[in-house]
């Protein structure tokens, strides 16, 4: 999708308001294929921007044949920089070609155009908002529509709807709107969590700079959750980087307010993403207890500022 600038801009209000979409990609290549050719997005929405975190070299290949063909515009990264790295770097793309806010998506999720209107409208309505669509799985059961972390002891659960505007709450990275002004105060996501809690990280943050986060009820985006990883179940990354990022982030935001009561919980909160997948695949892939022992050391003793090769998402 080429980049004009002028009233004709899909995606541009009458001030010059325009928005990316922002998808970034680790081995998805037929993600992308299947979820982003919608033409109706196209009267929406003024770029798309895939940021690649490199994978293989037919992956890469892949990529770029896609972007050339839909006249998307291709962010290749040198290695798989995480998560939150990659959205960094596609919302970078998106300011220098003009953009103003962006519409971040899993490449596992898909959504229509009447919803990007939606968040559109509240976005523009408040402009230091983080706003998100309700988001549900293929079968129409809702996968996320808020959530609120318990800060005394480090559990995250869904938000009842008179808790949704409050300041614990938290909206998952797989599907949100941002304003890029708004995103560059804030300072965008932090790159150290590589993969899980850098969208708990980035709502904590945008809370204490004053903005607030929004749940569109009228928006849906459509999210076949672990579209993006192997075979069934949690794979040793989720679980590995799921136990070390929540003692990271307690870490990062609290010091040692509320360290002791997160160790505590430790245990139980490894046991509990360990088995997510349910309890039989655990007893088939046993070491997920050990990426759970792995990650929880990794959090509460590893560097703040840790890089890694390769990790899925």
């Amino acid at each position: 999708m080429r980049s004009p600038r002028n009233g004709n801009d899909p995606g541009a209000g009458a001030d010059g308001d325009r928005l990316a979409l922002v998808v970034v990609n680790f081995a998805s290549a037929s993600l992308l294929a299947a979820n982003l050719v919608d033409p109706r997005l196209r009267g929406v929405i003024g770029c798309i921007v895939v940021v690649d975190n490199r994978s293989t070299i037919e992956e890469t290949r892949r990529v770029r044949e896609l972007c050339a063909t839909n006249d998307w515009i291709l962010v290749e990264l040198p290695r798989n920089e995480g998560f939150g790295a990659g959205v960094n770097a596609g919302v970078a793309r998106a300011r220098e070609l003009a953009c103003t806010r962006v519409l971040a998506l899993n490449p596992d999720a898909t959504i229509d155009a009447d919803s990007v209107r939606a968040l559109l409208t509240a976005s523009r309505a408040d402009p230091r908002a983080l706003v998100a669509p309700r988001i549900v799985r293929p079968d129409a059961t809702v996968w996320f529509a808020g959530a609120v972390l318990d800060q005394r002891n480090g559990t995250t659960r869904r938000a009842r709807d008179d808790e949704l505007g409050g300041r614990t709450t938290w909206q998952t990275g797989a599907a949100f709107l941002a304003p890029i002004p708004m995103w560059d105060e804030v300072g965008g996501f932090d790159d150290d969590y590589f993969m899980y809690w850098e969208d708990i990280d980035l709502s904590w943050r945008w809370h204490e700079a004053g903005g607030r986060l929004a749940l569109v009820e009228s928006a849906t985006a459509v999210h076949d959750a672990g579209g993006t990883q192997a075979g069934a179940g949690k794979s040793p990354m989720y679980v590995y980087f799921n136990c070390r990022n929540r003692l990271l982030f307690a870490r990062k935001r609290f010091g040692s307010r509320y360290g002791r009561r997160w160790w505590r919980g430790s245990i139980a909160y490894g046991w509990s993403v360990a088995t997510r997948g349910s309890r039989r695949m655990l007893a088939k892939h046993p070491l997920l207890l050990w990426s759970a022992l792995r990650g929880t050391l990794a959090g509460a003793f590893g560097s703040l500022t840790p890089r890694y090769a390769s990790a899925r998402r």
